[in-house]
């Protein structure tokens, strides 16, 4: 057995959720507390150990990961006694990998961090109240993600559950769960909590947390109408921009993709379809017409967003669990997802990095309001946002051609449909980020790049060029 060690802080969410799985496997580790305070995550020494210098990183046999969720999934593949943390069944795994994404933009950066940030780091303790909603709604699809099941991603506990709890559990430092409302996510709560190991790996953490936020005595703005997660999480779902919808694809087969191209998700599983030859049918989802609220695409995906996949009468939904699954079910080899325990959790690492920071923390946060609201002022720190993704990008291509090594993987897919849009609103310039361009220039020789993405994103570039936004200190 090899030496384990977690680095991290007990009021981190995504440092519980680590806990949890070290605890769910009974594996011996060392657990180093880190001080932010003091910056030790700046620090020369840690910044060899994880670039992005986030909490939590474990350490295995001179390796280093971070992301809870690429870390849990890589300890349950290589300890595990058996899957049933992180079930090896296609379907099942796809569904526990969509939760962890939901957790991840939704809930984690879209939810708890989009008012914990400004709230630790600048004390704004004035929440707008569409903050609020959304942690409204995250209560009410999680209720939903519950109705037919006792976990979050089936009949028996996976670590979608540990991602998700560790959150939600932070979540009611702002709004309480309501019983009455909740039923089915107040049971599952209390049915995490009779696990052995919860308190120690959760419990005390999560008061800690609500202790700190509940301190700050934040006040709720005026209600100020957002439009709702479900609505924008798959970012630009404009039915204006599907007139060409169905022009990627004519074959009708049993693989169907609801979405349309100007959407960057579901441009990332166009992407995954075409290099894995697969024969596909596009379906626009006219949302002015709100056919993703209709009673039929809801019993497709109960979270009404795009990209879903339906393949031979099986819905799976988030684009990063759709890549996944379309590769370890069709690919020819594991080259675009390598099997490999550390490759993989590589792979996983930068999906998380797309899904939730520069997805829902980088483009999400500037295009909602400017869509939904027309606020056309951005404030500065959503650009400064930009320039630090495009400097996480530069360093994880510090010494790869590609995202997450020298290979093309599935995690290419996923951040370059998000980083060229992301050019909708900062240049990536070539002096200050050779490698990211470089990289992009690599990803445009592909033969099925241009019409997979290259003609989405000059409409959605095009779109939201013409609100000639103002940049506000």
């Amino acid at each position: 057995m090899t030496k384990i060690t977690l680095y991290g802080l007990d009021a981190s969410p995504p440092v519980r959720a680590c806990l949890l799985t070290l605890k769910a496997l009974n594996l011996p580790f060392e657990y180093k507390r880190m001080n932010l305070l003091e910056g030790e995550h700046l620090s020369q020494e840690y910044l060899k150990k994880n670039p992005q210098h986030t909490v939590p990183t474990l350490e295995d046999d001179g390796h280093f990961l971070w992301d809870s969720h690429a870390i849990i999934a890589y300890l349950v593949s290589k300890y595990g006694k058996n899957d049933s943390l992180y079930p090896k069944d296609l379907l099942k795994r796809a569904q526990v990998d969509q939760r962890l994404h939901f957790e991840s933009g939704v809930m984690f950066q879209g939810g708890l961090r989009n008012i914990t940030a400004p709230l630790f780091f600048r004390n704004e303790t004035q929440v707008p109240q569409h903050k609020i909603d959304a942690i409204i709604e995250i209560y009410d699809f999680l209720e939903i993600f519950l109705k037919n099941s006792p976990y979050m991603a089936g009949d028996h506990l996976t670590i979608a559950d540990f991602s998700i709890v560790t959150t939600v559990t932070s979540l009611v430092a702002f709004v309480d769960i309501d019983s009455s409302k909740y039923p089915k996510l107040t049971a599952w709560i209390k049915r995490l909590e009779s696990l052995p190991y919860y308190n120690e790996a959760n419990g005390v953490g999560a008061k800690m947390l609500v202790e700190m936020i509940k301190s700050k005595n934040i006040t709720i703005l005026p209600f100020s109408r957002a439009i709702s997660f479900s609505t924008h999480y798959s970012i630009l779902k404009i039915n204006i921009l599907c007139l060409e919808a169905n022009r990627l694809s004519n074959k009708m087969g049993k693989i169907i993709l609801y979405g349309s191209d100007p959407s960057p998700p579901v441009r990332a599983c166009l992407l995954a379809l075409k290099a894995l030859d697969l024969p596909f049918e596009l379906r626009a989802v006219d949302f002015n017409a709100k056919e993703h609220l209709s009673e039929e695409y809801l019993k497709k995906n109960p979270q009404h967003t795009v990209p879903t996949l339906e393949d031979d009468g099986h819905f799976i939904w988030d684009s990063h669990a759709i890549n996944s699954y379309l590769v370890t079910k069709y690919g020819k080899d594991d080259s675009l997802y390598p099997k490999d325990f550390l490759k993989r959790a590589l792979v996983n690492q930068r999906l998380f990095f797309d899904s939730g920071v520069v997805f829902q923390g980088g483009l999400r946060n500037i295009t909602s309001p400017l869509w939904y609201k027309n606020e056309t002022k951005v404030p500065r720190e959503k650009i400064d946002a930009l320039h630090e993704i495009y400097d996480f990008l530069e360093v994880f291509l510090k010494d790869n051609l590609y995202m997450a090594g020298d290979e093309l993987t599935i995690a290419d897919f996923s951040v370059i449909t998000t980083v060229t849009s992301l050019e909708a609103f900062v240049d990536i310039d070539s002096l200050k980020y050779p490698k990211l361009n470089a990289w992009i220039k690599r990803m445009e020789t592909l033969p099925y790049y241009q019409e997979a993405n290259g003609a989405g994103v000059k409409k959605f570039v095009k779109v939201f060029k013409s609100f000639n936004i103002t940049i506000v200190p």
